[in-house]
């Protein structure tokens, strides 16, 4: 039973923190093909419910590269996380102390193909577009290749593969993508599926199961000059209910968060970005949760 205790709330904490993942205002911004960047990204969330107080800590280097297909604007992307995390449970039988050592996350590979209003833009067209509406079609496959123990509660690999699809669609104020007044509204809905881990921690599971997680991600974000933007973010997710060998835990998880982004661009190669999120709202009574990011992209 304590095992089982410990279990849920452990992932309920994990399903909160999960509604600081999304991608962040701009992370579909129109590119001009055969842009490169590099970037490197490190995310502090912390999360309390009535059974604990989490803790996680994670930097993510990444790689994505625009491209053409078929005439439409597309990217493609790769990426691994490593980190660690902490928690401190409250139980019957008194507090407990759980953390990992900095261990590999799943490595992810992503992609994304513009549908309308998207086409693919040499760097001199792209600074004479006259852009709009726009709208692509995106997906994130996270591979099970992260450090995993099923004789720990807290793990940084997941032990399963995963799929997040989404359909980000924005409408763009501006004479062209480079005006100083830029101006964007961005709404991304997604679905976040779930493979079985079937190496589960506890004595009685020998597989766990997850429902999917649908989200609706939305910012509001302006240029104050060629070298500053900020933005209003917003995020909502629903589901995610888990199993352990097929019989339900009843925590689906609904979860409404706000924030805002700063973004610094110091010259066209080397950008900033920093954001903070906290979640406002939760199925879960006494629960709270907010993140920080910073991200520094290289763009070659």
């Amino acid at each position: 039973m304590l095992v089982r205790m410990i279990v849920a709330a452990v992932v309920s904490a994990l399903m909160i923190t999960g509604a600081h993942s999304q991608d962040g205002a701009r992370a579909y911004h129109l590119l001009p093909e055969n842009t490169n960047i590099i970037s490197l990204t490190g995310t502090l969330v912390h999360t309390e419910i009535d059974a604990g107080v989490f803790d996680a800590g994670v930097i993510t280097p990444s790689y994505r590269r625009s491209i053409d297909v078929l005439g439409n604007a597309g990217w493609i992307l790769i990426g691994m996380p490593v980190g660690s995390l902490s928690a401190s449970l409250n139980t019957p039988v008194g507090s407990i102390d759980l953390d990992t050592a900095p261990a590999q996350g799943d490595l992810f590979l992503g992609g994304a193909i513009g549908l309308y209003g998207s086409p693919s833009l040499s760097p001199q067209e792209y600074a004479q577009h006259d852009p709009g509406l726009r709208a692509s079609v995106a997906a994130r496959l996270y591979l099970p290749t992260g450090d995993y123990d099923s004789n720990s509660v807290l793990n940084l690999g997941g032990n399963r593969w995963s799929l997040q699809a989404s359909l980000p669609i924005s409408y763009v104020l501006a004479d062209t993508m480079i005006d100083d007044d830029l101006t964007t509204f961005e709404i991304v809905p997604s679905v976040h599926i779930f493979g079985d881990n079937d190496d589960a921690f506890g004595l009685a599971t020998t597989v766990a199961s997850q429902d999917p997680v649908f989200g609706l991600e939305g910012h509001i974000t302006r240029n104050f000059s060629r070298t500053v933007w900020a933005s209003l973010d917003g995020s909502y997710e629903l589901g995610g209910e888990t199993s352990a060998d097929s019989i339900a835990n009843e925590n689906a998880e609904e979860s409404l968060s706000f924030g805002a982004t700063l973004g610094l661009t110091f010259n066209p190669s080397l950008s900033v970005r920093l954001s903070y999120e906290e979640m406002v709202y939760s199925n879960q009574p006494n629960s709270a949760s907010r993140s920080f990011r910073a991200t520094s992209a290289f763009r070659f």
